[in-house]
């Protein structure tokens, strides 16, 4: 407005500069008050975090039996290793297979937990009673709350053979709770309910324990080196709690959702051996359900279109496109085209978040 005098009377108050002649960083401007104004120490790490939330687990759930919903994921496996040093054998993981998991998912985590931890593990195979919920449904916000509120009931019956169950654990983040607010507080500004937040039933049984929820990605990351998990749990890239079905856009039936599931392990598989998994934060298959005019062995195709999209981002609020090699993305096109039936295009995502969302839905 011409009246500088005005705006930095603020960073004045605060004992801040107030001209750009430092040769300091915004960073170390904030740091430099934190610690010489506020008297703060800089001491705090994240084992202070694991200290406290053992604490906190313990006092919340007392001498109570507790479920936690498992899916494999970084922050699922992370609280599971969270909550499990806090109560030990009074903590049992559901892992429940929805039909919306990745090829060859589900044996993959059992191995996995079997190999690395000496924790209660219930597998539970709903995936007819998931996809039959789900069939027909194409609204983005009705497919996440059938998910979140289906997985609910499976836990209820799960914690009715263990006994008396009180608690839930979740693997919720802070990003989760983010997106899943009303922006001021209007309830058409929730960008998208998280199964795990604004996709669960009104009639929930259970008390929540989520120890996670105000950390960011990277925070649970670290927490969960901290806590001893292999890297083949740390390091992989983040997995949506409605999984597949936030992937394959529009009506999920059983084939077009075997084409997505085919697509995603093609796009994995040549990621890997290009030795491009660890240098991006999701690289994943989208189903688009438009079909388009090809040629496939020689004669006229109409089939379904396959978007692949890759990000780098450290918290999940922001995401920025992927320059994917182009022959990386010639290598996934030409296999995905030939090995999976009814798909005959493939394109690629370049939008950032925002405006776009890590997922199409």
């Amino acid at each position: 407005d011409g009246e500088p005098a005005a705006a930095t009377a603020p960073l004045a108050a605060l004992g801040l500069p107030t001209t750009t002649a430092s040769s300091r960083t915004p960073v170390a401007e904030l740091t430099a008050f934190c610690k010489e104004r506020c008297g703060c120490h800089g001491s705090w790490r994240m084992a202070s975090f694991i200290d406290d939330a053992v604490k906190d687990i313990r006092e919340q759930v007392g001498d109570s039996r507790v479920v936690l919903g498992l899916s494999g994921g970084v922050d699922s496996s992370v609280v599971a290793a969270l909550v499990h040093r806090a109560i030990g054998d009074r903590l049992t993981c559901v892992f429940v297979n929805h039909g919306l998991l990745r090829k060859n998912e589900a044996e993959m985590v059992q191995e996995i937990f079997a190999r690395n931890f000496s924790m209660n593990l219930c597998y539970v195979d709903a995936s007819k009673r998931f996809l039959d919920k789900l069939a027909g449904v194409a609204e983005p916000e009705r497919k996440r709350k059938i998910i979140g509120e289906e997985f609910i009931r499976v836990f209820e019956e799960e914690a009715k053979k263990l006994g008396e169950v009180d608690y839930l654990v979740q693997g919720t983040i802070y990003p989760d709770i983010l997106e899943s607010i009303p922006m001021d507080g209007n309830p058409a500004g929730v960008i998208k309910s998280h199964h795990n937040v604004g996709g669960l039933p009104e009639d929930l049984h259970f008390k929540l324990v989520e120890p996670l929820e105000r950390l960011f990605k990277d925070e649970v990351r670290v927490v969960g080196r901290l806590l001893g998990l292999p890297s083949e749990l740390i390091d992989r890239h983040p997995f949506p709690g409605p999984s597949l079905g936030v992937r394959h856009v529009g009506p999920i039936c059983r084939d077009t959702l075997a084409m997505l599931r085919e697509a995603d392990a093609i796009v994995t598989d040549e990621l890997i051996k290009a030795d491009w998994y660890h240098k991006t934060w999701q690289t994943f298959a989208i189903f688009v359900p438009v079909k388009t005019v090809g040629i496939k062995n020689h004669q006229r195709s109409y089939d379904y279109v396959i978007a692949i999209r890759s990000i780098n981002s450290v918290d999940a609020v922001t995401a920025q496109v992927v320059r994917l090699p182009w022959e990386l993305l010639e290598k996934m096109s030409e296999r995905i085209v030939h090995e999976v039936n009814g798909v005959n295009r493939v394109v690629y995502d370049i939008t950032a978040k925002p405006p776009g969302t890590i997922e199409w839905e």
